[in-house]
């Protein structure tokens, strides 16, 4: 592939206070960018000593817009992450989420990472059950989505799992304004079907979140993935947008009690 200026978008916040050990590095799902994690995630993380970083993978974001979004896979995602690992200078602690929880199981494969912590990560093999609901509920965008091979047209039926129903209308509009539909369906493709994680046992920390309200993911891939790993396994009340739901703080103090054994200031 020729070359293309990808301007990809990096963001950062620097600890409070006395820093820990190693830095967060955020990574986004689908249609989302790195200001899903700067709302609440990275001021909270960063109060509590952590160096915070979030990417844009390319065409999402505030990164710059290709025109060749429909021919990215997700090796070219994963390319994304480790060129901020390479900005950010040393190798963190890395987060992802949904699709981006692919993306960082890829990137942990060669890369010398203290830990990986994969919020709702996309589920090996697809959820049939969740297929099912979401056509029964959008049938017409979920039929475009697959004629089409573009995501975006499937983006209603994403929504319904994404937040929780207790969210306020404004936040819910907030969140739906800024989401975009730019992520490449054969990417999407890749992390569930034909490319996906190759979970193994590791002597890398590895924590696997639920949301306890995301019907999008079975409960026992979330399980068999931790497993696979050797890792842990916690359930938040949360939906399936962990970082961004009306209880995204208790989600992040779980989170960080698992962190703070293992990484002091």
């Amino acid at each position: 592939m020729d070359s293309i200026d990808l301007g990809r978008e990096l963001i950062s916040l620097r600890a409070e206070g006395k820093r820990r050990s190693s830095p967060l590095l955020f990574v986004h799902g689908g249609f989302h960018g790195a200001w899903c994690w700067s709302d609440h995630f990275m001021p909270w993380f960063a109060s509590r000593g952590f160096d915070c970083h979030a990417i844009s993978i390319r065409d999402h974001g505030a990164s710059r817009r290709t025109g060749r979004d429909a021919e990215w896979r997700l090796r070219d995602y994963v390319d994304d992450v480790r060129w901020a690992i390479g900005q950010i200078g040393e190798c963190p602690i890395l987060v992802g989420h949904s699709l981006g929880g692919s993306i960082v199981q890829k990137v942990a494969l060669d890369a010398s990472c203290p830990a990986m912590v994969l919020l709702a990560p996309s589920p090996i093999g697809g959820s049939n059950r969740a297929a099912l609901r979401m056509m029964l509920s959008h049938p017409r965008a979920l039929m475009r989505a697959m004629v089409k091979k573009d995501l975006a047209e499937a983006l209603p039926a994403f929504l319904g799992f994404f937040l929780s129903s207790d969210l306020s209308s404004a936040r819910r509009d907030s969140i739906a304004a800024r989401l975009d539909g730019l992520t490449s369906f054969a990417a999407a493709a890749d992390a569930f079907y034909t490319d996906p994680p190759r979970p193994a046992a590791t002597e890398m920390p590895v924590l696997v979140v639920a949301g306890k309200q995301d019907w999008s993911i079975p409960r026992y891939k979330n399980a068999r993935l931790a497993k696979a790993y050797g890792g842990t396994l916690i359930d938040v009340p949360t939906a399936h947008d962990i970082m961004c739901d009306t209880r995204w703080e208790a989600a992040a103090l779980q989170i960080f009690e698992w962190l703070d054994l293992r990484f002091s200031n």
